[in-house]
């Protein structure tokens, strides 16, 4: 069983998504996102360069160090994390090739979903603290990372959006928390629109963290890294065409140990919420979290859900686990899959999210009728 969720409760025209975009192992592009996905690719994997990790390969987004990538303004130390974001925030609010953009301005939000911010930035200043010959004696650089909404800080800088600017912490589920976040900041009238997700980086701190919350004995796991960014806005006022409709959004904990039940509990709650029947959902993705909690996860949608649902999206684990970033990478998976199955149109889908601190999160959304 699970404590009860957070009830999401949408506007009366909706809400819809209207833009994605991605960075991931498969390139620094959506487009390279997208045809990795589509084609049920495994991220290539790389040996991370130095000190010994529990296992020796990753999932690493590539030429993420590659001089100019952000540009001249750019040109000063940021972490992986910040460099994903940035980037994802320029696919989403640009177009190389010419097509709309959205509007941004002052009424534009930005929510992004983490662990803990910069894992390594952080591992690095606290190693510096201490063993330097004076506690402050630390690499001032590094500080900006250290703290937990430097990404959303900095994308919104880099785009002048001076709306509504949060960061929401939850591990495996931040993308959905986002989303659910970014859902209440338009639905009480906070912002116009909203750019909402997730991201996480690799980092040898991060894999040494992962191998001892993981459990005794096991295998590490692959890992990855990645950012997803969302465009959310209002169905009755929005700029550009929706690829989807949120119908539902449900948290909640895990309490009793059970995360196989507490997941069937918040999918059932989500899909009664949309006023969707099980039966009806087209498609089903989930974290594919290598962890007990992932295992569990996929367990209650294959009970619940139609089987082949399971198989429309190919699994997460393809790109390694991603972390902070996994439930919005999902949604854009899920998004780049629907734009090249005329199948998927006005369909139901639904995106499920679990954590090993026993945090569950399920969206429920309808694709567009018209496939982008």
């Amino acid at each position: 069983m699970s404590a009860s969720p957070v009830a999401a409760t949408l506007p009366a025209d909706g809400l819809v998504i209207t833009g994605w975009s991605a960075v991931s192992a498969h390139g620094l592009s959506r487009r390279d996102f997208a045809e990795g996905v589509r084609a049920g690719q495994a991220a290539p994997r790389t040996e991370p360069d130095g000190p010994r990790l529990p296992r020796p390969d990753a999932c690493l987004v590539p030429d993420l160090d590659r001089p100019g990538l952000l540009g001249q303004d750019y040109s000063y130390t940021l972490d992986r994390l910040a460099v994903m974001s940035l980037l994802a925030t320029d696919q989403l609010l640009t177009d190389p090739d010419g097509g709309p953009v959205p509007h941004t301005d002052d009424r534009t939000g930005v929510v992004m979903g983490t662990t803990m911010g910069g894992k390594e930035s952080m591992a690095q200043v606290i190693r510096g603290s201490l063993t330097n010959a004076r506690p402050f004696y630390v690499d001032v650089g590094l500080i900006p990372g250290c703290v937990m909404n430097h990404s959303a800080g900095a994308s919104a800088i880099r785009h002048d959006l001076r709306g509504p600017n949060a960061t929401v912490g939850g591990g495996r589920v931040s993308g959905l928390l986002a989303l659910n976040y970014a859902r209440r900041l338009l639905n009480q009238g906070r912002a116009d629109n909203c750019l909402v997700g997730a991201g996480d980086e690799f980092s040898p701190t991060h894999a040494w963290l992962e191998r001892a919350a993981g459990t005794p004995g096991e295998a590490a796991p692959l890992l990855g890294e990645g950012c997803g960014l969302l465009l959310l806005e209002p169905a009755g006022a929005s700029q550009l065409p929706p690829l989807a409709t949120l119908l539902a959004v449900t948290t909640a904990i895990d309490v009793d140990d059970d995360p196989q039940a507490a997941v069937d509990s918040c999918a059932r709650r989500a899909l009664d919420r949309a006023g969707i029947a099980a039966e009806e959902v087209w498609a089903a993705v989930p974290t594919a979290a290598p962890t007990a909690e992932g295992v569990a996860e996929r367990a209650a949608l294959a009970a619940l859900l139609p089987a082949e649902a399971l198989d429309r999206v190919p699994s997460m684990a393809l790109i390694g686990d991603t972390g902070a970033a996994s439930a919005t990478l999902q949604i854009a998976a899920l998004l780049a899959v629907a734009e090249t199955e005329p199948q998927a149109a006005g369909r139901v889908a639904l995106v499920s999210a679990v954590d090993r601190d026993g945090a569950v999160a399920v969206a429920v959304l309808k694709l567009s009728e018209v496939a982008s």
